[in-house]
């Protein structure tokens, strides 16, 4: 039962990717890109209100916008507790990493980790990421294009080469200030197109917002499936406790040890203004996801009210969002969410590309490859690394939707555990312990990997989501005991204790 597109909401659609294209167009006529520092770093003259945008809507992208609104159609809103740690994580970051982040000048967060360790971490490091981030473009141009394809009639291939393609080419032009500004641009799209739904979805049914209060309370749609007290760890699990450590450590290795957030440090004038990014960032992620949650349960109470409107052959949760927004909303209103749909997969894309190509050029190309050359050599390095990195993960997102998944927000956050967790850890190492050093800290990284690798592959029943924590943990506590094996050798003034 698939739903036509109208010209009306293809116009609506259209408008807003040529305004990305026409953001990505302003800044190479501006020469935002004409070095490797503004195509980097934008000359770090970003606003702290855009940088925090762009961190926001890097961070939640469609995994949000449709990930989290089927999570809570399905079942309920309990893991919106994972949304909490952000309060904790936010002052970490802003009081114990950023200096060291602004006071080494640093393109690439793991420049670090070679002046903290050696070049081995380094390089274990920036592998890690390069690998995360081609598995997660991968992922959020697969779920709004397969379920997109699913409810309407945009064929699923188009969706996906579409989406990518667009980013490529004002990724390429633009550099990381187009990157940061359409980030912004598509953080309020996005957030003005979740908002409208859930306004909608409330005052479409009989009896309001009343209505479906008492849908939630009697159908236990909020938090009442919580266990405080439990200590379930399996896959699933309603433990309060286990899902706040899932989702800390989730959140923590992106916002200590990843570089397109790490990246979005060093863009603005000073620390001021980063640790002012992290807050409104902060702020967004506690009340936008909120909104996010609250959607699933309005959706679910509408199709409740009015059973006669669901579609009956949907079969994915992923899907139930789009099927809403195409059969439920006027037109222009439903092509301004879907237009939503495609700013929160862009927001994340840009993000990925610009700072695998930062990644690949300070950390491999000018480290180890080419070392010594001209600005304008690594420069055009940084472009074809956009170009080649963007069309693999269209080609994987092809073979993903072809294949199909059951969760795509909770494949995403296994992933981040088995590919970044031994990456929190060995950054923590770095910062907390003055006793670590190089060859301790190498062996608790790749302990950490080896472990959480070791658990995926034996299809343990240990959650998926807890494999950020697990990774984190043992890189760390293993990093800091065989470190004790080693002579000390440690650079002063790169660890909190230094």
């Amino acid at each position: 039962m698939k739903a036509a597109l109208g010209w009306v909401n293809t116009v609506v659609i259209l408008v807003y990717l040529g305004g990305m294209l026409g953001v990505g167009w302003w800044f190479m006529k501006r020469k935002a890109s004409s070095t490797t520092d503004a195509y980097f770093r934008g000359g770090q003259r970003v606003p702290w209100w855009v940088a925090g945008l762009s961190i926001f809507a890097t961070m939640l992208s469609s995994l949000t916008f449709m990930g989290i609104p089927a999570r809570s159609y399905a079942t309920d809103m309990t893991w919106y507790i994972g949304q909490l740690p952000i309060l904790l994580i936010t002052p970490l970051v802003a009081f114990c990493y950023l200096p060291f982040f602004r006071k080494l000048n640093l393109t690439s967060a793991y420049e670090y980790l070679e002046k903290r360790f050696n070049a081995a971490c380094r390089m274990f490091a920036a592998f890690s990421f390069l690998l995360l981030q081609v598995g997660r473009i991968a992922i959020v141009l697969y779920l709004p294009s397969l379920a997109l394809a699913s409810v309407s009639n945009i064929p699923m291939v188009v969706a996906i080469v579409g989406i990518g393609i667009l980013c490529i080419i004002y990724t390429v032009i633009g550099g990381i200030e187009a990157v940061v500004w359409t980030d912004a641009i598509q953080a309020l799209v996005l957030m003005g197109g979740a908002a409208l739904c859930l306004w909608m979805a409330i005052f479409q049914m009989d009896g309001g917002l009343s209505a479906l209060l008492s849908i939630v309370e009697s159908d236990d749609k909020a938090w009442q499936n919580l266990h405080w007290r439990s200590l379930d760890w399996r896959t699933g699990t309603q433990s309060a406790p286990i899902l706040f450590l899932e989702f800390f450590f989730n959140s923590f290795v992106s916002y200590t040890a990843s570089q397109d957030v790490v990246q979005r440090y060093v863009t603005t004038r000073d620390i001021a203004a980063a640790r002012r990014s992290l807050w409104a960032n902060a702020v967004l992620s506690v009340f936008g996801s909120l909104v996010f949650f609250a959607l699933g349960v309005a959706i679910y109470g509408f199709y409740k009210v009015h059973p006669e409107n669901l579609d009956p052959t949907l079969t994915r949760a992923d899907a139930i969002l789009p099927s809403y927004v195409l059969g439920q909303l006027p037109n222009g209103l439903s092509g301004l969410v879907i237009a939503a749909i495609f700013a929160a997969s862009q927001s994340t894309i840009s993000s990925s590309l610009n700072s695998v190509s930062a990644s690949w050029v300070r950390d491999v190309d000018a480290r180890w490859l080419r070392p010594g050359r001209e600005d304008g050599t690594y420069l055009n390095s940084a472009k074809w690394v956009v170009l080649i990195v963007g069309l693999l993960g269209i080609g994987i997102a092809v073979g993903m939707a072809l294949a199909g998944i059951e969760s795509a927000f909770q494949t995403f956050n296994t992933l981040i555990g088995l590919t970044a967790g031994s990456l929190g850890g060995l950054f923590a190492l770095g910062i907390f312990s003055r006793s670590a050093n190089g060859p301790g800290a190498l062996t608790g990284a790749l302990s950490g990997f080896v472990l959480v690798l070791g658990l995926y592959l034996t299809q343990s029943a240990v959650s998926g989501l807890l494999y950020a924590c697990i990774g984190c943990v043992t890189a760390f506590g293993v990093g800091w005991l065989t470190s004790r094996l080693f002579p000390k050798i440690v650079p002063t003034g790169l660890s909190v204790r230094g």
